[in-house]
């Protein structure tokens, strides 16, 4: 005699059993197009893709924040706000992938943004060194070292913090 129970177990425990032992397959949720990954290039090609978003989305993120508004050029308006809209659909692009059940999916999507964003810090970096370079603080002896030169805010001002580049993807 087995129960309704029992047997609704051992139905799930055969279905996990068929499932590991069998073809895996994942199904892949973007906005307006979904897939099911069953091959390991099918996956490789999701993973790349992924990643690649989540680079772009970083350095967009980072473009809008390169394009300053000015007195007197509200045009500027318009290239910010068409970045702005193609960044926010990648976004979401990348929020309904991550809400796939299957982690490895997940750890991809957190890597891709993890790679934009060092290569936002390090175009940060780069920039700031040039900036430092322009104002001719390094090298001058005779104003004491490089750190402190930096740490003179009345003599060299660095960018504040940017909005979109410390926004979280979802």
């Amino acid at each position: 005699m087995s129960s309704p129970l029992y047997n609704a177990f051992q139905d799930a425990r055969q279905h996990l059993v068929n499932r590991s032992s069998g073809e895996k397959s994942v199904y892949l949720g973007l906005v307006f197009k979904a897939y099911t990954l069953r091959t390991d290039s099918q996956f490789a090609l999701a993973y790349f893709f992924l990643i690649m978003l989540g680079i772009v989305e970083r350095l967009l993120s980072f473009g809008i924040d390169c394009i300053r508004d000015k007195p007197g050029q509200p045009w500027r308006i318009f290239p910010r706000a068409c970045s702005y809209f193609v960044v926010t659909m990648i976004r979401y692009v990348l929020m309904i992938a991550i809400m796939s059940p299957y982690i490895p999916m997940f750890l991809i999507i957190c890597l891709g943004l993890t790679l934009g964003q060092i290569l936002v810090e390090i175009i940060r970096y780069i920039l700031m060194i040039r900036q430092v370079k322009q104002a001719g603080l390094v090298g001058n002896d005779s104003s004491g070292s490089l750190k402190d030169s930096l740490l003179d805010t009345n003599r060299h001002r660095m960018p504040t913090q940017t909005n979109h580049v410390n926004e979280s993807c979802c």
